[in-house]
C-alpha cells in the first residue's frame, strides 16, 4: 500500500508555526500542514495516515474562534478512528472535544522547564522510553484528572495527566514537548517568566536543566508511524 501523508494541525501564531518541528521527527515520511488558527481544516481526511495536533500559545480556558471548528475535527477523527496525537495544547484539545469543559482546567501549578516524567504502565506510544525522564514543559492549563474512558500512563509530581490513551482506541495525548529543540525551549522560558510573575525571575536556574529531548521524540513518533501504518495495513 502507498504511505499516505501526515496531517499536521499547526496551532502556532508564528511565522515559522510548528510544523517544522514535527517533520524532523516524521524523517522522510510525507506531510500536510495547516495552520489551523487561520485556515480551514480539510473536510475529507481519508488521504492521510494520521493527525498530529501541535502546542500552541493559546489556553483552552480561554476559549477562541478557531477552536470550535478544531475540535469538531478531533471528534470526527475519533469517528472514523484515525490516529490522532496531540502535543501540549493537542493533548489538551483532545481532552475538551470529547469531555468539553470538564476536559481541562487551570492548572493549579503551571509546568516550565525541564522535569521528571513517570511512566505509569506500557503502552505503545511510549515503547522504549525508560520509567523515569525529563522532557520540556510548558503548560498553565491541563487535561482534569479522573477523566473517564482515558488511560493514563504517565505523570509528573505536579501535573498527573502527562500522557494518555482513549481507551481502546488510537488517540493519544502528550502534555510534554519531545518535539523542540533547546533554543525553543529557552525562548518560551524566557517568555513565560515575563507573563507569570508567580514563577520567579531565574531563568538560569531552570536552564542549567535543559537538555534534548527530541531523541524521546524520535522513539513515540516511530511508535506513532508504526501504529498508524498497522492500522491501514
Amino acid at each position: 500500500m502507498t504511505d499516505l501523508p501526515y496531517l499536521i494541525l499547526d496551532c502556532y501564531f508564528d511565522e515559522r508555526g510548528a510544523a517544522p518541528n514535527i517533520r524532523h521527527l516524521l524523517g522522510e515520511a510525507e506531510s500536510e500542514t495547516i495552520r489551523a488558527v487561520w485556515d480551514p481544516i480539510p473536510g475529507e481526511l481519508d488521504s492521510y495516515s494520521g493527525v498530529i495536533i501541535t502546542g500552541s500559545k493559546a489556553c483552552l480556558s480561554s476559549p477562541e474562534p478557531w477552536m470550535g471548528p478544531l475540535l469538531e475535527k478531533i471528534r470526527e477523527i475519533r469517528s472514523i478512528e484515525m490516529p490522532l496525537l496531540g502535543l501540549c495544547f493537542g493533548h489538551q484539545a483532545i481532552a475538551a472535544a470529547l469531555h468539553g469543559e470538564a476536559g481541562v482546567r487551570l492548572a493549579p501549578r503551571g509546568e516550565l522547564g525541564w522535569e521528571s516524567i513517570s511512566v505509569l504502565s506500557s503502552n505503545p506510544i511510549l515503547e522504549g522510553l525508560p520509567a523515569e525522564f525529563t522532557c520540556f514543559l510548558s503548560h498553565f492549563d491541563e487535561v482534569t484528572p479522573g477523566l473517564p474512558g482515558m488511560d493514563v500512563i504517565a505523570r509528573s509530581s505536579r501535573c498527573e495527566v502527562q500522557a494518555y490513551q482513549i481507551s481502546g482506541e488510537p488517540i493519544w495525548g502528550l502534555q510534554f514537548h519531545p518535539e523542540m529543540d533547546p533554543e525553543e525551549c529557552e525562548i518560551l522560558v524566557k517568555r513565560n517568566l515575563e507573563r507569570h510573575e508567580s514563577l520567579g525571575n531565574d531563568h538560569e536556574e531552570i536552564l542549567a536543566n535543559r537538555r534534548d529531548g527530541r531523541d524521546l521524540g524520535a522513539l513515540i513518533f516511530s511508535s506513532f508511524m508504526r501504529f498508524c501504518t498497522a492500522a491501514r495495513d
